[in-house]
């Protein structure tokens, strides 16, 4: 009996726990069927970049759920039990992100995209000492973080920008990446002053530097919107460390030197967060032999953000040049007959004066974007050219040219954008205008004096003495428009994707009213209009874009596909002499957009686009051009349009624990209807012969070449080897006398690099080859080829903390050129001392090419002409200058 009433309060007990177990799992079922809430997102800044690390916040009730976004930015956060919810996120540098959101009845997921504005009022920032990553990529990004390179307290940007991989500044500060010029630049994601890299990465300190980003930038519009289609451009972007983002900045400079040269420089900055103002005036003299060549230069420019959303600019500058050359030219004319050789020996001398305004304003809200801005130009040119030539081959002529000309150039361009975003996620519409007018007023005096030979006669049979006075006025005038609208499509939009139909338009006008007057201006006919060399006409260049694609973005995978129909219409109007052309041109061609992120270390990205092109008014002119009396040019009105189809592809990859990086790009162009000369011997008054250049459509052009770029740092980035390349091969076609001429060309260049910074000294070594061959498919044609063998050698060394001294060299191999190609070295040293508590002020004194070797070679293909050509320049002189430069920057 006790036995059994223990089993019954035991089995009492169980049941009663399995009574208590099955009321708890049906209170938790009901708990988890109400907490099925859930929030994802991205958090990104206002580049569009992923925030890493970011800490989220989300208060549900009484409760509060806390999460961290990963390295691309993305969060997701469940366990939500309110249809009300307050999200906080935080990021060092940057201001918190508060937002109060609401799930419908019928919501369980709410997708979000969070962007987080830097916080300007930072004044400190946390260290954390870890293991630095040199390299980033990022979608449409390549990021370099300064604290992996040395920097010293003297050093500009420009000193930073020549150690990072991938990037090439030159001895003139042009800035390259991969090979395409940097375009524009900005400050912390905002235009900085006049966008001029070359000029202020010269100005601005490197030390306020966090990070260098190269990025492929679309536009503002493509910004705003996200429809990132087309080519893009390359951009530095300069992000500074906490408390940098202001300050004033100036530099004067004043030197002195042999061969006339003397320079004053100066130019002052005030830059702050909303508001940057900029003035800058130069005055540079030099003599290159051939005369003295002055440049004067001054300007200002202004920039306001008016209030949160609205941003104004205003820039002027003029510049006045005086410049003196003397040119030496051997050009080298294949043709079905054989080769006309010519030397060319011109001065010429160059005065011109331009005034340049731009004007510009930019809104950008949460639902709208908009753009507007004008551009103005006056420039006035007077050139002076002398000049003889001799022509020895199939063709035996002598002619001395005296040309002056003046020329009157306005132009005025204005352009204005709008987008909207509506309400639905990735719904989209952007329209624009731009127009175009500008005017050529152009006076030429051509005074030519050509001897003729009898064949197979050494001495000049017969001289003619022609003067003519050529009148042109032309006035161009352009209109476009845009339109494209972007609807989402497969369901909702979130954070994560988003797939889109872009429906777009564009159109384009060209006009252009060309009247030319030439009169004979000698000691009979003085002043007599010649109707067989004056012409009246208007021709009008009519074209469409219109497109539609599938676009897909992702973080790790953007593209886009579609399909461009391109109608076109040129109509040339002749009213001296009579005619009327009408010519229609279709072209279909599709789009290909395509970047993908295959890890953090790899990249790939693909492009195609296609355009159509009208001919200019050379090559539609049917009046005869004979400013080059030994090469008379006449246009072609039947010539229809040309169409370029081209694209690229690009690799990237980078190893963030050793700094080692490698780019590989591959660029194609292919070309349809392409305007060709005709070069046409025909026999003159002697039963010799003279050229004559007419203009024909022709296919079979096309272009591809590949290039590379690999590095690796070595002893903590203090050590830098890098490899770069280059492979092309191109096909050319022209006509010489009706027949049909391939060039075929071939380029390699390759480069070993290897630089060294440290605290005392700084070295950069290079050794470069170049090939280069063209062959024609003329029987008479030959093959011509170019070999340079470069080798160049950049030293620095600190003697003390104040005083350098600077050693460069470069020692250049030329084969093959038709000119005298001298194979020069070229020595260059500087010592300098700098001053001041913050070194603010420098006395250099620079002496170049010490062994005076110094040579210009320039080898240029065109149609069925090779043309070597020489400068001649001096190149050793001394020079000393003292420069000052104030900056205060966050403070």
């Amino acid at each position: 009996m006790n036995r059994f009433l223990k089993s019954y309060v035991n089995l009492y007990r169980y049941k009663g726990l399995i009574f208590i177990t099955a009321i708890h799992l049906f209170f938790i079922s009901n708990l988890i069927a109400q907490s099925n809430y859930k929030l994802t997102g991205i958090v990104r800044d206002s580049l569009n970049h992923p925030v890493p690390a970011a800490g989220i916040q989300i208060i549900t009730g009484t409760d509060t759920l806390k999460g961290t976004a990963d390295y691309r930015g993305k969060f997701t956060v469940i366990g939500i039990v309110t249809s009300e919810i307050y999200l906080t996120i935080n990021a060092m540098g940057y201001l918190p992100f508060s937002r109060k959101y609401t799930f419908s009845p019928e919501q369980r997921n709410i997708a979000i995209q969070a962007v987080m504005e830097k916080d300007v009022n930072t004044l400190k920032e946390v260290v954390i000492k870890a293991k630095v990553i040199p390299i980033r990529l990022m979608k449409d990004t390549v990021e370099y973080n300064t604290a992996a390179y040395m920097v010293r307290e003297t050093d500009r940007v420009e000193d930073l920008l020549r150690q990072l991989p991938g990037i090439n500044v030159d001895n003139d500060g042009k800035v390259t990446a991969m090979g395409r010029s940097m375009t524009k630049l900005r400050v912390n994601g905002e235009d900085f002053f006049t966008n001029n890299v070359k000029d202020f990465i010269a100005q601005l300190p490197a030390d306020m530097v966090a990070k260098v980003q190269v990025i492929n930038d679309y536009g503002d519009e493509a910004n705003f919107t996200g429809v990132k289609t087309g080519a893009s451009e390359k951009m530095l972007n300069l992000v500074t460390k906490p408390g940098r983002n202001k300050g004033n900045f100036g530099n004067t400079a004043v030197n002195g030197g042999t061969n006339d040269r003397y320079g004053l420089q100066t130019n002052a900055n005030l830059w702050r967060e909303k508001k940057q103002i900029g003035i800058k005036g130069n005055i540079i003299s030099t003599n290159n032999s051939a005369g003295v060549n002055r440049t004067i230069s001054t300007g200002a420019n202004y920039r306001d953000k008016l209030s949160p959303d609205l941003t104004a600019s205003m820039s002027y500058s003029f510049d006045n040049v005086r410049n003196q050359t003397h040119q030496l030219d051997f050009i080298q004319t294949l043709n079905s007959l054989g080769t006309i050789f010519t030397t060319n020996d011109n001065e010429r001398n160059v005065k011109s004066s331009k005034h340049n305004l731009n004007w510009n304003i930019q809104s950008v809200k949460e639902k709208s974007y908009l753009q507007a801005g004008i551009i103005g130009t006056f420039l006035n040119t007077n050139n002076q050219y002398m000049g003889g030539s001799n022509q020895t081959g199939i063709i035996r002529q002598d002619q001395f040219n005296n040309t002056s000309t003046k020329e009157y150039t306005p132009d005025f361009n204005a352009n204005i954008a709008w987008a909207y975003r509506f309400d639905k996620p990735g719904r989209n519409l952007s329209i624009g205008m731009t127009a175009k007018n500008g005017t050529s007023d152009l006076s030429e005096n051509l005074d030519s004096r050509t001897g003729y030979y009898e064949p197979g006669q050494p001495t000049v049979a017969k001289d003619s003495v022609l003067n003519r006075l050529v009148d042109t006025r032309n006035r161009s005038q352009n209109l476009g428009g845009s339109f494209r609208f972007s609807e989402p499509i497969g369901g909702s939009q979130n954070a994560s994707s988003s797939r889109n139909v872009d429906i777009y338009y564009n159109f384009q006008m060209e006009t252009n009213d060309n009247n030319l007057l030439t009169r004979i201006n000698n000691h009979t006919v003085n002043g007599r209009i010649v109707d067989s060399l004056s012409t009246k006409y208007t021709s009008k260049f009519i074209s469409h874009l219109i497109g539609v694609s599938y676009r897909f973005g992702s973080d790790d995978l953007t593209y886009s596909l579609g399909m461009t129909a391109q109608p076109n219409l040129l109509i040339v109007d002749n009213e001296q002499p009579v005619s009327q052309i009408h010519h229609a041109g279709f072209n279909l061609a599709p789009v290909v957009n395509l970047s993908l992120i295959l890890s953090q270390k790899t990249s790939i990205t693909f492009l195609y686009n296609g355009s159509s092109v009208a001919p200019n008014l050379a090559q539609l002119q049917p009046v005869p051009n004979t400013r080059n009396l030994q090469n008379i040019v006449i246009g072609n009105p039947n010539l229809r349009s040309t169409f370029n189809h081209n694209s690229s592809l690009t690799y990237q990859n980078s190893n963030p624990v050793n700094g080692r990086a490698l780019m590989l790009g591959i660029n194609s162009n292919f070309v349809q209807d392409q305007v060709v000369s005709n070069v046409i011997l025909k026999p003159d008054t002697l039963n010799s012969l003279k050229q004559e250049t007419h203009f024909e459509n022709a296919n079979g052009t096309y272009g591809i070449d590949a290039l590379y770029s690999w590095s690796k740092p070595f002893v903590e980035n203090k050590f830098n080897v890098e490899f770069r390349g280059s492979v092309g091969f191109a096909n050319n076609v022209s006509y010489t006398d009706n027949i049909l001429n391939n060039n075929r060309g071939f380029n390699f260049s390759q480069a070993a690099m290897l630089r060294m910074n440290q605290k005392g000294i700084t070295l950069s070594t290079d050794a470069n080859y170049t090939y280069s061959s063209n062959r024609y498919s003329l029987p008479t044609g030959v093959l011509k080829d170019i070999q340079i063998y470069e080798f160049n050698v950049n030293l620095k060394t600190f003697i003390t903390p104040t005083i350098s001294i600077g050693l460069d060299g470069s020692k250049r191999i030329n084969i093959g050129y038709a000119v005298d190609a001298k194979n020069p070295l070229i020595i260059n040293t500087s010592i300098q001392k700098t001053f001041f508590k913050k070194q603010q002020a420098t006395l250099k004194l620079q002496a170049y090419d010490l062994f005076n070797q110094g040579n210009s070679l320039i080898r240029s293909v065109v149609d069925n002409s090779i043309t070597d050509s020489r400068n001649t320049q001096i190149t050793r002189y001394l020079q000393l200058s003292f420069s000052i430069n104030l900056q205060q920057f966050g403070g």
